[in-house]
Order: structure tokens, then sequence, then C-alpha cells
């Protein structure tokens, strides 16, 4: 009996996961690198990557001027001639860096996805401004985790409940008289 609910809870806990893996991935669009961001390729060679500063991260108007800083993440120096590219909605430019890896557009308006490129150097990844606060992202993080935790300890305590309500049915509890 107790090899089935143990299974019957991993089931739950498995099809739990799933659900939020999913959600958090596919309805929330929150990118598998970002996720994974931690695990490290098993290859030996890797290429230089291209890493994006963006200033200022929270542009307040359209039209507001926004700095670009590309650096390679080998060598912590600037990159020239990295092509940016710069898409909202459709609406899309692309600018090139200078000699101190700069370049600098106007911003297009909220969620405008800024990425950069040059042959020989990994792509950077795709960033979004205005850039979501990390504590925002951290206070999403906790609550799910929090409500995953809740709902499989209240699931466990139910099922623990259950069983001894199932034990003590079938016993008869009398009282003493004195």
């Amino acid at each position: 009996m107790k090899k089935k609910s143990l299974a019957t809870l991993l089931g739950i806990f498995v099809l739990v996961f799933f659900v939020i893996f999913i959600s958090v991935t596919q309805i929330l669009a929150v990118p598998l690198w970002w996720i994974f961001g931690f695990m490290k390729s098993l290859s030996t060679v890797e290429l230089p990557k291209l890493l994006v500063k963006v200033s200022p991260e929270a542009p307040l108007n359209i039209g507001e001027k926004i700095t670009v800083t590309v650096t390679n993440s080998s060598s912590q120096l600037p990159v020239e001639d990295a092509e940016i590219s710069i898409t909202k909605d459709g609406i899309h430019a692309t600018v090139y860096t200078d000699s101190r890896g700069q370049a600098l557009f106007e911003y297009f308006g909220e969620v405008t996805v800024i990425t950069a490129q040059k042959t020989g150097i990994e792509s950077s990844y795709p960033i979004a401004i205005p850039k979501t606060p990390d504590i925002w992202v951290r206070n999403a993080f906790v609550a799910i985790g929090g409500a995953v935790v809740g709902g499989l300890v209240s699931g466990f305590s139910t099922h623990v409940l259950q069983q001894r309500k199932e034990k003590t049915r079938g016993t008869v509890i009398r009282k003493r008289k004195k």
C-alpha cells in the first residue's frame, strides 16, 4: 500500500513540475537559456561571446538616446563594427559600433529587443529594454516556488490524514467505565 501511495505522490510531483515548467517557459516566455544559463557547454572549444550593455536600462521617453556598448567576453575589449539589431513590433533598425565598441540609437518605445553579432564571435543573447528589474523576476520565482511547496505540503498532509482516517475507521474505541 505504501509503495502505491509513494508512486502516486511522485507522479503528482512530476506532473506539477512539468506544468510549472511549461507555464514558465511557454506562457511567461522565459527563455531556456535564461533558466539553464548556469550550465556550461561540454565542448572544449568555445568562441568568445559578445557582451552587451545598454544605458539607460529603463528609458522613459520615446526618442531618448540609448547607448549600446559591446565588448568581447574573453578579452573584455570593445568590439568595433559589431552589428546591433534593434526590433520593436516589426520595426527594425541596424547600427554599427564605433572604435570604442559603442553605438547610439533612439528608443523606439516599450519592449525594444537588441542583439549584437559579429563574424568570428558568438552573438549576444537578446536584451529587452526597458529591462525588468531582477527583483521582480526573483519575486516571481519565489512566489511560484512557494506555491509549489505549499501545494505539495498540502497534498501530502491530506494524503497522510486520509491514511490515518482509513486506519482508525476499522477500530472501535470504547470508553472505560469508572
